[in-house]
């Protein structure tokens, strides 16, 4: 499983961080060219890349976590208990909105520099200025509905390279 990740996601080393968000609490990033994309009859502008994790992660620098998947589910600084209820699926809501607007806004040149992986379909993707987004399935199940991790190019409409409890698919 570690080569067949490393073929598939090396054709990010070099690329820009062009994005990052979430839906839910599906954390997103596109990487490489801004590309324009056909999208349910709409044109749309993206990156060429998107790599969407649903399993555990964290981007770091040095000996600090800079964001980290549990940050959905916490408020953000602006919250206040006193006159608000806590629903950390609102954007701007959580503290996950507010560090990766943080991060991707102070840092509009990072790279990615390298890439590798492990046996049971963690990524580790090296980044410019010292930072590492650190995937790593968290769950033991091991169905076709256990998706960890999935990477793909927006611009061939090529199929989907996803990770999951079973192994590797392409769809």
């Amino acid at each position: 499983m570690r080569e067949a990740i490393k073929s598939q996601v090396e054709k990010l080393v070099g690329l820009k961080l062009q994005y990052a968000g979430r839906a839910s609490n599906l954390f997103w990033l596109d990487f490489g060219d801004i590309v324009q994309i056909l999208r349910r009859g709409k044109t749309k502008e993206s990156a060429e890349y998107a790599l969407h994790i649903q399993c555990s992660w964290r981007i770091t620098r040095g000996n600090k976590i800079v964001v980290a998947s549990r940050d959905f589910y916490s408020p953000s600084s602006k919250w206040n208990e006193l006159n608000e209820e806590f629903d950390w699926d609102i954007q701007g809501n959580n503290r996950f909105d507010e560090r990766i607007k943080a991060f991707t806004k102070e840092n509009g040149q990072i790279k990615v520099i390298q890439i590798d992986s492990d046996e049971v379909g963690g990524l580790m993707v090296k980044l410019t200025e010292g930072y590492k987004l650190e995937v790593f399935p968290d769950s033991s199940e091991d169905d076709e509905q256990s998706e960890h991790w999935r990477f793909f190019n927006r611009n061939e409409n090529s199929p989907h390279f996803i990770v999951t409890g079973n192994g590797i698919d392409k769809i």
